[in-house]
């Protein structure tokens, strides 16, 4: 290599660096890197147009384990700016429940493409318990394409 190569990969790597904040700021432009509740159909669909990876918690307020995926869904916006991550009380969408087929809190609903493309019920792909980390959700998420997990 001589110092003409070197240059060049600096300055495609420089290009790459640069296209990826551009990507980060669009991303946070569109509400992604916060953790946020929509409060009707529209509002859910509206999010499913404007971001291709959606993680949807669908919890009711009383429910002790939806808790637990506020808390770790908290910490994961704010790490994988590459998914928007949202709730809606399952309560006050009974037209979404029945569409999507969802009968436990909390369910998440992963979206990709405006497609509903899994539902993940209860805990039982955390482990079956409630105690499960952030990481172990990461893990699942990252499976099912949702998030980058290294």
């Amino acid at each position: 290599m001589d110092d003409d190569d070197i240059e060049r990969m600096r300055e495609k790597r420089l290009r790459e660096m640069k296209k990826q904040h551009q990507r980060k700021i669009q991303l946070k432009r569109n509400g992604h890197g916060t953790y946020t509740e929509v409060h009707n159909e529209k509002e859910f669909f509206e999010v499913g147009k404007k971001s291709n990876l959606v993680a949807c918690h669908f919890y009711r307020p009383t429910t002790k384990h939806c808790w637990v995926v506020d808390k770790h869904f908290q910490k994961l916006c704010a790490e994988h700016l590459e998914c928007k991550f949202i709730k809606i009380n399952a309560e006050k969408s009974p037209y979404l429940c029945e569409k999507l087929n969802i009968w436990m809190m909390p369910t998440i609903v992963l979206i990709k493409d405006r497609k509903t493309e899994h539902s993940i019920v209860g805990f039982d792909e955390f482990g079956g318990t409630d105690k499960f980390t952030r990481s172990d959700m990461a893990k699942v998420l990252a499976h099912h394409g949702m998030i980058e997990y290294k």
